[in-house]
């Protein structure tokens, strides 16, 4: 069973996008005894739910993130996962400086799906900026997939 773990600032937008995308792609694939998947904060505000704009761009592809609740990174989070994910680079900068031991697992998503840009925060933007920013977090998470299968296989 392998466990992915995606990492944004506030786990309000970003990171439960990915969360959701790749669940929907782990239950269709009915893989869900291999592959777990979680999302995490940098700096949470407890409590905190998805915003409107990720809600609606998750609703627009028939997927709900109207349960989730902000989770904040902790390092047993961090110490149970198998592969991290974060929404930046400087995401993963700063977790392997607070937790250097876990290098090895701590990737950008962007360079774990062998590309290189960060997927720019959409809190406070509009409708469409939530949207691209959903579209790209799709798109990356596509092409990683069979590494993840991969992984899943091998654990």
């Amino acid at each position: 069973m392998v466990k992915v773990l995606f990492v944004c600032t506030g786990n309000t937008c970003r990171s439960p996008m990915a969360e959701t995308l790749l669940r929907e792609k782990i239950s269709n694939q009915h893989l869900d005894d291999k592959i777990i998947v979680k999302s995490a904060g940098l700096a949470v505000s407890v409590g905190s739910v998805a915003t409107s704009g990720a809600r609606k761009a998750m609703l627009s592809k028939g997927l709900s993130l109207d349960h989730h609740v902000a989770t904040q990174l902790t390092l047993p989070i961090l110490e149970e996962a198998d592969l991290i994910l974060t929404m930046t680079k400087q995401h993963k900068l700063g977790i392997l400086q607070a937790v250097p031991s876990i290098e090895g697992k701590v990737y950008s998503l962007a360079e774990y799906a062998d590309s290189q840009i960060d997927i720019a925060d959409p809190f406070g933007a509009d409708e469409m900026t939530y949207q691209e920013c959903a579209q790209q977090i799709s798109q990356l998470i596509e092409r990683l997939w069979d590494k993840i299968c991969t992984f899943a296989e091998e654990k």
